[in-house]
């Protein structure tokens, strides 16, 4: 992908014909071995770094005016900081090995036209100090470095956590494997929200068949030629996403006991299935295989004319598995009564609301969202718009 945006791109393809070293890391535009001066006159050699905005597989407009910058503080000829276009100095780690000590700051008056436009202008504010000390000291190196990444899930760049600063954030969810076992609803969901992550694989477990009625209840908008054909959800899914992202594995079966060895090297597990009976069996083989998994459920009534009800999110770790049972947080019998899929009333906001809840949870578990109740069990009821915790380790 990166070389491609960059032989695509007329600002970044221009940098390298340039001679600049040209790199994209952690979704972020690199120019390496930009010389500048540090405090004892000594030429050095730094990276200047921005952010990227993007339209498809080419660069669009750069979207801020400021750049950063890895190396000592940069200097004049005389060793004097240059504070005009330094405004914060900090180390920060974007991730992917790309660590950053200062931001830089210098705004034309009609902003800069293209790539080429911000980092030459930037390179020739550092490097022009250091030519003066060094006349063969400069940027255009002519050495292009286009460190693709072949091995990233996606098929463009996310550039959405690197302009939030989130970039090395997000790796922490760069987990092996995780899979998502029912795509009704709420499972569908969790799926729209995992696929933006970077997981390396995401195996999706159902038998069934997407219907019309699921195409009411699940992200995006079906054709009426995909209806008609009611392929199978796993497919369905699989390939309504792999257009963004690599690595979805479709298996179009059924869970129970006889093949949930199937589970066995999953690092986590989301079960979005509404029957009770079947989520036993699944369970006790996590358990056993000591996969952290997340259950959800809601359960909806009509009563006179409006809908009203619970949407259940329950969390299993290592940590704390005893309340799944001893409270009888999931309904594990055909017709357990306090299975929140009982009445089977889902709405998409609902489902959406579910999915979110879970995800955000499991964002929680691995470092990606501060948690300092640890929660594993919540229930967001409708009536009086109420977000309850309980079951802490």
């Amino acid at each position: 992908m990166s070389p491609l945006l960059i032989s695509r791109s007329p600002d970044l393809a221009r940098l390298k014909e340039d001679g600049y070293e040209v790199e994209i890391r952690a979704s972020h535009l690199v120019l390496r071995n930009v010389p500048y001066v540090n405090s004892k006159r000594a030429v050095k050699r730094g990276l200047l770094v921005s952010t990227l905005s993007l339209a498809g597989q080419v660069t669009a407009m750069p979207d801020t005016h400021v750049v950063l910058f890895a190396g000592e503080h940069p200097c004049d000829r005389h060793g004097r900081p240059l504070t005009k276009i330094v405004n914060g100095s900090s180390r920060q780690n974007l991730g992917d090995g790309l660590v950053v000590d200062h931001s830089f700051s210098s705004k034309p008056v009609n902003g800069y036209q293209d790539y080429h436009h911000k980092m030459t202008t930037y390179a020739d504010i550092v490097s022009s100090h250091a030519a003066a000390i060094d006349p063969t000291a400069t940027a255009k190196t002519f050495r292009v470095i286009e460190a693709g990444d072949p091995d990233s899930v996606f098929e463009y760049l996310d550039t959405a956590s690197s302009r939030a600063g989130i970039y090395a954030v997000s790796q922490k969810l760069a987990l092996p494997k995780v899979a998502i076992i029912g795509l009704g609803g709420t499972g569908s969901y969790v799926l729209d929200l995992v696929a933006k992550t970077p997981v390396n694989e995401i195996h999706l477990f159902d038998g069934d068949h997407y219907l019309q009625h699921n195409a009411f209840r699940s992200p995006g908008a079906a054709t009426l030629a995909e209806l008609k054909a009611a392929p199978k959800k796993v497919y369905y899914f699989r390939d309504r996403y792999t257009p963004m992202r690599r690595n979805i594995v479709a298996h179009d079966f059924h869970i129970d006991a006889a093949n949930a060895d199937c589970l066995d090297g999953m690092a986590f597990v989301f079960l979005c299935v509404d029957s009770g009976a079947a989520k036993g069996p699944i369970i006790e083989k996590l358990e056993a295989l000591g996969i952290p998994y997340i259950d959800v459920g809601m359960g909806i009534d009509l009563v006179g004319n409006k809908l009203h009800g619970i949407v259940r999110t329950t969390t299993s770790t290592e940590r704390m598995r005893a309340h799944v049972r001893e409270k009888k947080r999931i309904g594990l019998s055909a017709g357990a009564a306090n299975d929140l899929y009982a009445k089977n009333i889902q709405i998409a906001d609902l489902n959406a609301l579910n999915a979110a809840l879970a995800v955000i949870k499991w964002k929680k578990l691995f470092g990606f969202y501060l948690d300092l109740d640890d929660e594993h069990h919540c229930t967001y009821t409708l009536d009086g718009n109420m977000l309850l915790n309980d079951d802490t380790p």
